[in-house]
């Protein structure tokens, strides 16, 4: 079975925001300052599934300090574009109390899953949260995010674990639909 062409299409189509290049090397830049701020705090690392995948892996092994990996996997797209109700999938196979735990995910844009993350990871006893993304849109955020490694327009992105319509995770540079494409999704 093959991708639906609009997927295809809206690849063609979409304009290129971040290389790989840019990409990684703001990556570099986000692993100093966590190194700075983490290396003596034993931090849990949380990966958001699915979208933070990608990020997680690059961020880990520039990370050169003991950690631990779990991660959680909570939904409120499922196949829609509008957020609904935070909906748990995986929990952390690691206990959050007691620990600084690193929530790392793929990007933040209105704010209210990683917001909702972080009220949890509190109301289960850890000491502290600290939020990390590649991409923040600063344009109408609710979460509190301490780290980010790039900031984008307010747009519809993909790439870099961020999907069109659940493809295009695996890219390797980060791009936008067109106005065209975007007003399809909705």
């Amino acid at each position: 079975m093959k991708a639906p062409a609009r997927v295809i299409r809206a690849r063609e189509r979409a304009e290129l925001l971040f290389p790989r290049a840019q990409v990684l090397a703001a990556i570099d830049r986000l692993a100093v300052r966590l190194t700075v701020a983490l290396a003596e705090e034993n931090p849990l690392l949380l990966c958001v599934l699915n979208g933070g995948l990608p990020f997680t892996g690059a961020l880990m092994q520039r990370l050169l300090f003991p950690l631990e990996l779990s991660c959680v996997h909570v939904g409120r797209y499922g196949d829609a574009t509008q957020g609904g109700e935070l909906q748990w999938h995986v929990r952390p196979g690691v206990p959050v109390a007691d620990r600084h735990v690193l929530l790392v995910d793929d990007i933040v844009d209105e704010g209210v899953t990683l917001a909702g993350l972080e009220r949890w990871c509190r109301a289960e006893g850890a000491r502290e949260v600290t939020t990390a993304v590649l991409l923040d849109k600063t344009a109408r955020n609710e979460a509190n995010v301490r780290f980010a490694a790039l900031v984008c327009p307010d747009r519809y992105v993909f790439g870099w674990g961020m999907d069109y319509e659940g493809y295009w995770r695996n890219l390797p540079d980060i791009y936008a639909l067109t106005d065209d494409d975007e007003e399809q999704v909705g």
